[in-house]
């Protein structure tokens, strides 16, 4: 497919097209054999296109893919977080644009380095740069991996690269499965080669998923999540703090007796100091049943000046969390002060909030260490390994009302999946509105709660020790892989031109 065209129009439309086709390997569609095929298509689409062309066929795959994967952010800027309408739709733009900027640095540089269609291209340098590329993105600009495309792979047999790799790994070997099919299209007689190399690939996948990288340390143990389902609107009214009280006991009634209580991110909407007198007292009754109760509030310094979103742990816990990796633009505000002071005439929220220690102690339910997240911090991986061991069980509280009845709470459950699989750990969750629910450590969904419903759910966990290589030595392990991959594959590239030089 040596695309040379006099003009690109055609291929950016057929990218940006196989770009939005891709949200659909995503959550909650869950088409994850879909995601090889268009990338292997959209490799054979680059072929033969210089580096700036390349690039641009990229832009546009990614202003696809991102444009239909993100288009949730309106809605938490607009609709819920009150931003000026083209404002929002301003900062969606700029955003998707970035995002599709890494898709374009991947097809860029893969052209520049591989320009020829075949093995070097296609199964070395395409799939290394995507992975390298998305692991970049998972941290530059405080980082964004929605929709790596590692993350589609939950439910497909790809999985079990994972507890090993990472996501990162995941991705790698999806890119690696495009290239074996752009191959296969570009070079027929190698066929027999490339199907052999894809049953390899997979199958070796699933064997690495059977292994038990973790093992069980307690006994099981039952957690009630819930799930409150206040609208953003109403859940800072003046009047918030006791109808969010009432509304969590309420729905707890009857579940007092689980050893795990866990309500989302900021359940109490006031700060620690507020409430804790109405705390301790609860904590009080609940020791007497050995009961734990996890809930989301905010926090603050003894002067007032700095504020956490935080966690905090009563009866027979104890401990408190604070939020490490905040949101930009939603939790901070990295912007000049004459733009807070705009954004503070239009009613916008302006405030920083601040960021907890890199290192914090574990909160503790009786027995059980717990690794603690919030919201966004779970899908960083890398961010979540640290806290294995000492965590024998992984916490994530999250408010997602933000993205209204969209794809973008599904998509953040499936991410977070991902973590209780990079780690070996019960992951449980407990959100506002949507998704709430256990994950297994093999990332199956084993209880949920019915999303934007008041409800809640009850099931069973164990605690886990052990450590999976992921959780040993993080995203490193893939990055350096990739490297060292990247290395020989520029030394076979020296090499062969100097070999041609002699001719």
């Amino acid at each position: 497919m040596n695309l040379r065209y006099r003009t690109l129009g055609p291929a950016l439309a057929l990218a940006a097209i196989m770009g939005a086709i891709s949200v659909t390997a995503f959550a909650p569609f869950g088409a994850f054999w879909a995601l090889p095929l268009l990338l292997a298509a959209l490799f054979r689409l680059a072929d033969g296109l210089n580096m700036r062309r390349a690039a641009g066929v990229g832009l546009a795959f990614g202003i696809g893919q991102f444009g239909a994967g993100t288009y949730w952010i309106l809605i938490a800027l607009s609709g819920v977080g009150g931003a000026p309408l083209p404002l929002a739709l301003a900062l969606l733009v700029g955003l998707i644009v970035v995002l599709a900027g890494f898709i374009a640095l991947t097809l860029g540089v893969g052209a520049r380095v591989a320009p020829t269609p075949g093995a070097l291209r296609y199964l070395v340098w395409l799939p290394l740069l995507w992975t390298l590329v998305e692991w970049l993105r998972s941290w530059v600009f405080s980082g964004f991996p929605w929709l790596s495309i590692g993350y589609s792979q939950i439910a497909s047999p790809l999985v079990g690269i994972v507890p090993i790799f990472g996501v990162f790994g995941a991705s790698w070997a999806v890119a690696l499965s495009a290239g074996l099919l752009a191959w296969l299209s570009a070079r027929p007689k190698r066929a027999p080669t490339a199907i052999a190399a894809l049953i390899v690939l997979w199958a070796g996948a699933f064997g690495l998923g059977r292994i038990d990288w973790t093992h069980p340390s307690g006994k099981p143990l039952t957690v009630t999540l819930v799930q409150g389902n206040i609208a953003q609107q109403a859940k800072w009214s003046p009047q918030s703090v006791d109808d969010a009280i009432h509304r969590y006991s309420r729905l707890t009634h009857g579940h007092w007796q689980s050893d795990l209580v866990i309500w989302p991110e900021t359940a109490i909407p006031d700060y620690y100091r507020a409430v804790k007198p109405a705390l301790d007292n609860l904590g009080a009754r609940l020791a007497k049943h050995h009961t734990t109760l996890i809930t989301g509030l905010l926090s603050a310094s003894k002067n007032g000046q700095r504020i956490y979103n935080s966690v905090v742990a009563v009866g027979a816990g104890k401990g408190l969390y604070s939020k490490r990796h905040l949101v930009p633009f939603g939790e901070y505000f990295p912007v000049p002060e004459f733009v807070r002071h705009w954004m503070a005439e239009w009613g916008m929220p302006y405030s920083d909030i601040t960021p907890g220690a890199t290192h914090q102690k574990p909160i503790v339910a009786g027995h059980v260490a717990l690794g603690i997240s919030v919201c966004y911090e779970d899908i960083f991986g890398g961010l979540i390994a640290r806290d294995v061991p000492p965590a024998n069980v992984l916490v994530n509280v999250s408010d997602d009302a933000w993205f209204g009845r969209s794809i973008g709470p599904k998509q953040h459950f499936e991410m977070a999946r991902m973590r209780a699989v990079e780690t070996g750990r019960y992951l449980l969750r407990a959100d506002n509105s949507a998704v709430t629910g256990i994950v297994a450590p093999d990332g199956r969904v084993v209880a949920r709660a019915p999303d934007f419903t008041a409800t809640a759910v009850t099931g069973h966990f164990r605690p886990y020790a052990g450590m999976t290589p992921f959780a040993r030595w993080g995203n490193y392990g893939v990055v350096l892989l990739a490297l060292c991959v990247a290395g020989l594959a520029g030394m076979a590239r020296v090499l062969d031109r100097r070999r041609l030089r002699r001719r």
